[in-house]
């Protein structure tokens, strides 16, 4: 059997997994990636964030021909839209990032071994192929898991494809547009394919477990979330969950989803995104005394470290907050850890949020209710895009930039944001917090103009204004 010694071994070759390997290749270590897959990327690039983004943008585009009228142009869509009519865009895309990666790996000389890795022992992985014969193994100083999460699939659900399916399938729904569509579970990934489907014209009800919608957003931003979605036709079941899920008998493939509180749901097709779990069945952790959680998470400590020291977990596979960013970051902080490369070692929970919706959403720091369960004592300031040219151009009136400053200093402490190019406009946002800018160097920033910058503007002189009153 052939054994192979590297300064770091990482199971898995999503944005966590990648990270950490370049991160490692650039302070001169010799960097391994298990990648149990045919491509490099993860959920990211190939089932996930990158084709459920570039979906969005196609139905924002359906959205805009459909609904903006400009005098003296017309235009029409098709009537028998398929999915396929929409995922070519999406090809090209994941293509061009998987090309990127790969240059990326290919200029640090990094390794990419492709099978399943198996702990023998704390510093050693077996590698298996496809056909479960292991071809070689991995000795190193330091591992790290990347291994990411997938959707849970609750034994009692039958996803066939058609009209069952969770959101790493979803994407691969063929034939003509369905016409109505039931949403099982409203987090994240939930509320961003209701928002996708409904722009495309689909019927959609969403069922969320919680009597709160995304409770860990800002009140305001997501009254006005609520009724951007009903706008879009989206009808929201709150505080219920499926009890029976059933296929509906007839000439077209159909589903009935029966509620535990008697409400019996049908539609075409059903999207159950109610929780992820942990990638950490047979890595033989068993066998090197780490446990996992019952959703198949990893424990870390602050430094992403396992209950052995040298051995790091990284990105979804350790939970919250599973993003692309973060989870890279992850990435890059655990190696410098592990080899004391000089760099930040700040908390990732610090970093923007973004929520792909439409419209979109995007934070960084507290929200209001945070702040006043703590007893800190704040000024709100506000920039409606209604109020803002740029705003009007785009015919998004329903945007607005919130901000939370500190009632004494006025020191900002949160920006969050809806509407179009939120997630692009809460780095600024995220600029100031790091400058500890206050309102008045908010308000005196130049911004161009007509642009939606220049709303943080208008927000830092209403809190100013509010701070007077």
């Amino acid at each position: 059997m052939e054994v192979r010694h590297f300064d770091v071994v990482i199971l898995g070759g999503g944005p966590a997994g990648e990270r950490a390997a370049v991160q490692a290749a650039r302070a001169g270590k010799r960097a391994a990636i298990v990648e149990r897959e045919h491509v490099v990327g993860g959920t990211c690039i190939n089932w996930g964030t990158i084709p459920s983004k570039t979906l969005r943008e196609s139905a924002i585009f359906v959205l805009g021909l459909t609904t903006r009228k400009i005098e003296g142009i017309r235009c029409e869509v098709g009537a028998r839209i398929t999915m396929a009519d929409f995922m070519h865009h999406e090809r090209m895309v994941v293509q061009r990032e998987l090309e990127l990666v790969n240059r990326t790996l290919d200029k640090y000389r990094i390794e990419v071994v492709e099978g399943h890795g198996r702990f023998v022992d704390p510093h050693t992985v077996a590698v298996a192929g496809k056909d479960g014969r292991e071809r070689c193994r991995l000795v190193a100083d330091v591992i790290v898991i990347a291994t990411g999460s997938s959707p849970n699939r609750p034994a009692d659900i039958d996803f066939d494809g058609r009209t069952v399916f969770d959101s790493g399938t979803i994407l691969h729904l063929d034939g003509p547009m369905p016409g109505s569509m039931i949403v099982l579970g409203a987090g994240v990934i939930g509320v961003e394919y209701a928002c996708i489907f409904a722009a495309l014209g689909v019927r959609v009800t969403l069922v969320d477990t919680r009597d709160r919608l995304l409770p860990y957003l800002d009140r305001e931003i997501v009254d006005i979330f609520q009724r951007a979605m009903s706008g879009l036709g989206i009808v929201l079941v709150s505080g219920d969950h499926y009890s029976r899920i059933e296929k509906a008998g007839g000439d077209r493939p159909s589903v009935i989803c029966r509620l535990r509180s008697g409400t019996t749901l049908s539609a075409d097709i059903l999207l159950y995104c109610v929780g992820r779990d942990g990638n950490t069945r047979d890595l033989g952790l068993e066998r090197i005394g780490i446990r996992t959680t019952e959703r198949g998470l990893l424990e870390v400590n602050r430094n992403y470290q396992t209950v052995h020291p040298h051995i790091y977990a990284v990105g979804d596979v350790i939970g919250y907050p599973a993003l692309a960013s973060t989870s890279a970051e992850q990435g890059r902080q655990a190696i410098r850890h592990a080899f004391g490369i000089p760099g930040p070692q700040g908390k990732t929970e610090l970093l923007p949020f973004a929520v792909y919706t439409i419209p979109e959403i995007s934070y960084i720091g507290p929200t209001e209710e945070e702040l006043a369960r703590a007893g800190e004592q704040y000024v709100i300031g506000r920039g409606r895009y209604a109020m803002n040219p740029r705003g009007q151009i785009l015919e998004d009136t329903d945007g607005m930039l919130k901000l939370l400053f500190d009632a004494g200093s006025l020191r900002l402490r949160a920006a969050h944001v809806i509407g179009t190019n939120a997630s692009e406009l809460v780095h600024i946002g995220q600029a100031f917090l790091r400058n500890s800018a206050d309102a008045w160097q908010i308000a005196e920033t130049l911004y161009n103009y007509p642009t939606l910058s220049d709303l943080y503007r208008h927000a830092a002189l209403e809190a100013i204004g509010n701070q007077r009153k």
